[in-house]
C-alpha cells in the first residue's frame, strides 16, 4: 500500500514538473537572432486581421522564433536585401526569379499540396523551377444587380457596351443606375493588365508572356475593349483614387445604388456588406469569344539571401502564410462581426470550411476549380514593360476617347 501511495506521489511531482518545462517552453522569449522578417501583401481589405491571423498561427507553432513585419510594395520596388519571406505579384515572378532575388522551393517543402488547384501551384514555376507558394487569388469580376433584368446573361465586355453604351454624365460618381463602376487610375496598372488579357481573348490562347508584346504596335482590337471601358465609366470615375486609399470605394457606391455595373475583385463584396446577397458575379471576357480564365496571385517568395540559420525557418513560415488555417483564420469577420473578407484562396479546404456559414464560398470554389484557369504571369521585364504599357495606353486612350 505504501509503495503504491509514494509511486502515486512521485507520478504527480513528474507531471507538475514536466507541466512546468512545457510551461516554460511556451513562455520561452523569441531569439532575436532568429527573428524573420516579413513583408506581407498589402492590398487586402482587413491587412490587421491577415497579420494577426499570422501571428496568432507561428507563435503557436514557433514561440522560439520572432516575426517582424516590414512595408513592402511590389508595384513600386523589388525585394528589399533585409527582408526574409515576402508576398508579392506573381507578374513579377520571372523578373525576381531571374535577377536571382527568389530560393528555389524544393517540391517535398510543400505542405498539404493535394489541396492546392493546380494551375495556382504551377503558376508559381519559371523555368520548370518553383519558386514560390500561392496565397491568395484574385481576377476581375462582372457584378449586377439581381434585380437587372437586361445585364442578367451579358458575360463579356462588347455585350456590356451594347446595353450600358457611352456614359453621358461626367461626375466622379455616377448617378443612380447610370455607367459602369471600374478602377483605370494611375495608382493601379490596370490598364496594362487589361491590355493582356484583352489581347488573350482576342487571340483565344493563353501566354505567360515570357515574350513580351509590342509596346509601340498595339493591337487596335484590345485596345478597343479598354476604349469600350472608359466610355462607360466616364473618365473622372475611372481615372480617380480616393485621397484615403480606399480601394473599394466603387463597390461601397455600387452598394449605395450608383452605377449600373462594376468590375472589381471577389473582395469588393465585403466592402458591399449585405448588399452582397444582392448581385450577381461572374467572370468576364473582353472580346466576345470564348473568355481565357485568368488570375491575379499574391505568391510567397524566401528570399535568396536568406542566411543559412534562419532557412528552415523561413520554408516554415511560407508554408504557414499559404496554410488552410491561416487563410481560413483571416478570411473570417472580424471580432465586431461584419463580413468574410472574401479573398479567393488556392486551397480547396478554405472554400469547404466557409461555405456552411457563407454559401458564396461555393459559388466561389466552382469558379476557381476549373482545369481552364491560369497564373497570370509577366515576363522577365515586367516593371520596365508595365512602366511603358502604362503611358504608351494612358496617352492612347486620351487620343481615342478624347478626354
Amino acid at each position: 500500500m505504501k509503495r503504491r501511495y509514494w509511486k502515486t506521489i512521485l507520478c504527480v511531482i513528474l507531471s507538475v514538473l514536466a507541466l512546468a518545462s512545457c510551461s516554460g517552453q511556451k513562455a520561452k522569449a523569441p531569439d532575436p537572432d532568429l527573428t524573420l522578417e516579413v513583408a506581407l501583401y498589402p492590398y487586402v481589405p482587413d491587412p490587421a486581421r491577415f497579420r494577426q491571423a499570422v501571428l496568432e498561427a507561428w507563435e503557436r507553432e514557433h514561440p522560439d522564433i520572432g516575426l517582424r513585419f516590414a512595408d513592402w510594395d511590389c508595384y513600386v520596388s523589388d525585394p528589399d536585401p533585409s527582408l526574409d519571406v515576402f508576398v508579392f505579384d506573381a507578374i513579377y515572378l520571372s523578373s525576381f526569379a531571374e535577377q536571382g532575388y527568389l530560393l528555389p522551393i524544393p517540391e517535398e517543402k510543400v505542405r498539404n499540396r493535394e489541396d492546392l488547384f493546380p494551375f495556382a501551384l504551377e503558376g508559381c514555376r519559371s523555368e520548370e523551377t518553383l519558386y514560390a507558394l500561392p496565397q491568395l487569388l484574385c481576377t476581375d469580376f462582372l457584378y449586377t444587380r439581381k434585380s437587372d433584368d437586361a445585364l442578367t446573361g451579358v458575360s463579356d465586355l462588347v455585350a456590356l457596351y451594347d446595353v450600358l453604351g457611352d456614359r453621358q454624365l461626367q461626375s466622379v460618381i455616377p448617378e443612380e443606375n447610370e455607367g459602369l463602376l471600374i478602377n483605370l487610375s494611375d495608382v493601379l496598372l490596370t490598364k496594362t493588365m487589361m491590355y493582356l488579357d484583352a489581347l488573350m481573348d482576342e487571340q483565344q490562347g493563353y501566354t505567360d508572356y515570357s515574350e513580351l508584346p509590342s509596346e509601340t504596335d498595339l493591337s487596335a482590337q484590345a485596345l478597343e475593349r479598354l476604349e469600350y471601358i472608359w466610355k462607360m465609366g466616364g473618365y473622372e470615375q475611372v481615372s480617380y483614387w480616393p485621397e484615403d486609399n480606399d480601394p473599394f470605394v466603387r463597390a461601397r457606391w455600387f452598394a449605395d445604388g450608383k452605377g449600373r455595373a462594376y468590375i472589381g475583385y471577389a473582395e469588393a463584396m465585403n466592402a458591399m456588406g449585405d448588399y452582397a446577397d444582392d448581385v450577381i458575379l461572374r467572370r468576364l471576357s473582353y472580346g466576345t469569344r470564348h473568355d481565357i480564365p485568368l488570375f491575379y496571385s499574391d505568391v510567397v517568395g524566401i528570399s535568396s539571401a536568406v542566411s543559412e540559420e534562419k532557412k528552415a525557418a523561413a520554408f516554415e513560415l511560407a508554408n504557414l502564410l499559404t496554410s488552410g488555417e491561416v487563410l481560413t483564420a483571416m478570411s473570417l469577420p472580424g471580432e465586431e462581426g461584419g463580413s468574410p473578407q472574401y479573398l479567393l484562396t488556392p486551397r480547396r479546404s478554405v472554400y469547404d470550411a466557409l461555405s456552411g456559414d457563407y454559401p458564396i464560398y461555393s459559388h466561389l470554389k466552382e469558379i476557381v476549380d476549373s482545369p481552364d484557369n491560369h497564373i497570370f504571369r509577366i515576363g522577365a521585364h515586367a516593371r520596365e514593360f508595365i512602366n511603358e504599357m502604362e503611358a504608351v495606353l494612358g496617352e492612347q486612350l486620351a487620343l481615342d476617347v478624347g478626354f
